[in-house]
C-alpha cells in the first residue's frame, strides 16, 4: 500500500527534480530552442540531404549531458572513451557516412546517433550523448519492425537469443573487453531459452540495457497491449523481453504518452524523444515521436558517460550509480519511470560507496511492483478538507439542535432573576 507523503513535501520533493533545468543556466539557456529537421523515422534514403538540423538537441539538455562531458573533461577524460556500446538492433552501418545508409531499417542507425553519432558541423548541433564510445553493430533483424519474412513478423525472439548468445560468447573469449554495454532498444515475446540467454549475458559482465515497452499497433507484437490506453492494472513486465529478465536495465520514458506500455520492472527513464541523430539518408535528423526505444538508447548515452569516468565500477555498480543518483518523483517509484530520470552530473559526482542493494533501498525510492495510478499530489489536501468539512457541518449541526435548548435555559434563568 502505498503511504501519502504530506502535500508540501511532495510539491517540494518534485520542485527539486533536476530534469529540465540546468544548474547555472540562464533563463534564456534554459528555455532551449527544439530541434527541427527532417523526423528521423520518416526520411527515406533518396530524400534531400541538404536540409539541415536548426534548434537545440533539447533530449541532451533536459538530461544536462553538457553539464556531464564538462565533468568528464575535469579528470581528463573523453565523455565515453573506454566504453564499448553493442547495438543489438537493426543495424547501425553507414552512422558515420555522410552517404545513404546500407541499412533498410532506420531504427537501429536512430539509436547509434542517439549514443555516438557524429555532430551537425553547420550549424552546430550536438548529436551523441557518448561521442568517444566504440559502438559495436550487432544486428539480427534487418528489415522495417513489423514486417514479415517467411510468414514471420520481424524482429524474432529466437534470432534474438542466437545474437545474444554470440555476444555472451565473445566476452567469455575476452574478445570482447573492458566495460561493455549491451543495449536492446527493442522488445520481443518471452521464450524459455531466450531468458536463459538473457541471464547468461548479464553474468558475464556487461550491463544489459533494453526498451521497457512501446504500445504495440494491431498488427506488431504484443497485440493484447494494442490498445489507445492503458487497460486498469496494465503491467506487461512478464511480456516485454528483454527487458523483463533479471539484472537487466529495463527503460520508460518521462515524457507523458499514452504510447508507452504501463511496465512494473522499468528501472529508469529519460525522455524518449527530443534528440538529433542521423537518418538512412546520411542526413541529420529529429526524434520527434515518444518511445522507451530512443529512451534506452539514452539511457545507453548516459550509463557510457558515466563509466569512462568511473572505469573501476563493475557492470552491477555502474547500475546502482545510475539508480542511486536518478531523480525519482518525490511519491514513490512508477511503473513509467522506476527510480526515476538518469543524472549523469549526480552519477559522476556523487558518492555511491557503498550503496549496494541495502544502501540503495534506503537511499532511493522502492521500485514499483505492481502498476498504480499517477500520483495524486492533491489528494491529502482534499482528504484533509473533507474531514474537516465533516468536522465543521456536525458542530453546525450540534449547534442547531442545542439552539433553542439553550435558549430556553437563558430565557428561564432570567425569569428566575427577575423573581
Amino acid at each position: 500500500m502505498k503511504v501519502r507523503r504530506p502535500l508540501i513535501a511532495s510539491l517540494a520533493a518534485i520542485s527539486c527534480v533536476p530534469v529540465l533545468l540546468i544548474p547555472g543556466a540562464s533563463v534564456a539557456h534554459q528555455a532551449a530552442v527544439a530541434a527541427e529537421g527532417p523526423e528521423c523515422s520518416a526520411v527515406s534514403p533518396d530524400d534531400d540531404v541538404e536540409r539541415p538540423v536548426t534548434g537545440e538537441n533539447t533530449a541532451m539538455e533536459a538530461l544536462q549531458v553538457p553539464q556531464a562531458w564538462a565533468q568528464a573533461d575535469k579528470t581528463g577524460k573523453r565523455p565515453g572513451a573506454g566504453v564499448t556500446v553493442v547495438v543489438v538492433d537493426s543495424g547501425i552501418s553507414g552512422l558515420r557516412d555522410r552517404g545513404p545508409a546500407p541499412v533498410k531499417s532506420a531504427h537501429g542507425l536512430i539509436v547509434g546517433g542517439i549514443i555516438a553519432g557524429p555532430n551537425q558541423p553547420k550549424p552546430a548541433v550536438p548529436v551523441g550523448i557518448a561521442p568517444g564510445a566504440d559502438l559495436v553493430d550487432e544486428p539480427f533483424y534487418n528489415v522495417p519492425r513489423g514486417e514479415e519474412q517467411d510468414g514471420l513478423l520481424l524482429p524474432m525472439s529466437d534470432a534474438l537469443e542466437q545474437h545474444l548468445r554470440g555476444v555472451t560468447a565473445r566476452r567469455r573469449s575476452g574478445a570482447l573487453k573492458g566495460p561493455t554495454i549491451v543495449l536492446i532498444p527493442m522488445e520481443v515475446l518471452h521464450t524459455d531459452s531466450l531468458e536463459k540467454a538473457v541471464a547468461a549475458l548479464v553474468a558475464s559482465g556487461v550491463l544489459v540495457i533494453a526498451a521497457a515497452g512501446d504500445r504495440p499497433a494491431d498488427d506488431s507484437f504484443l497485440t493484447s497491449y494494442a490498445n489507445d490506453k492503458a487497460s486498469p492494472g496494465e503491467d506487461a513486465v512478464a511480456d516485454v523481453w528483454p527487458a523483463g529478465g533479471d539484472g537487466v536495465v529495463s527503460v520508460g520514458v518521462s515524457t507523458p504518452t499514452d504510447g508507452v506500455l504501463r511496465n512494473s520492472g522499468i528501472d529508469l527513464a529519460a525522455p524518449g524523444t527530443g534528440s538529433v541523430s542521423k537518418a538512412l539518408n546520411g542526413a541529420w535528423c529529429v526524434v520527434t515521436t515518444i518511445s522507451s526505444h530512443w529512451a534506452a538508447a539514452q539511457v545507453a548515452g548516459v550509463a557510457a558517460v558515466v563509466w569512462s569516468v568511473h572505469r573501476g565500477d563493475t557492470a552491477k555498480q555502474l547500475e546502482e550509480r545510475l539508480e542511486g543518483t536518478a531523480s525519482g518523483n518525490g511519491e514513490g517509484a512508477s511503473p513509467l519511470t522506476g527510480y526515476g530520470v538518469v543524472q549523469p552530473v549526480e552519477a559522476i559526482l556523487r558518492d555511491v560507496n557503498g550503496m549496494g542493494a541495502e544502501g540503495h533501498e534506503a537511499d532511493v525510492v522502492q521500485r514499483a511492483r505492481e502498476p498504480r495510478e499517477r500520483a495524486d499530489l492533491l489528494a491529502e489536501a482534499r482528504d484533509n478538507a473533507v474531514w474537516w468539512g465533516l468536522g465543521g457541518g456536525g458542530a453546525l449541526v450540534i449547534l442547531v439542535v442545542l439552539r433553542p435548548v439553550l435558549s430556553r435555559r437563558r430565557t428561564t434563568g432570567g425569569s428566575e432573576l427577575r423573581r
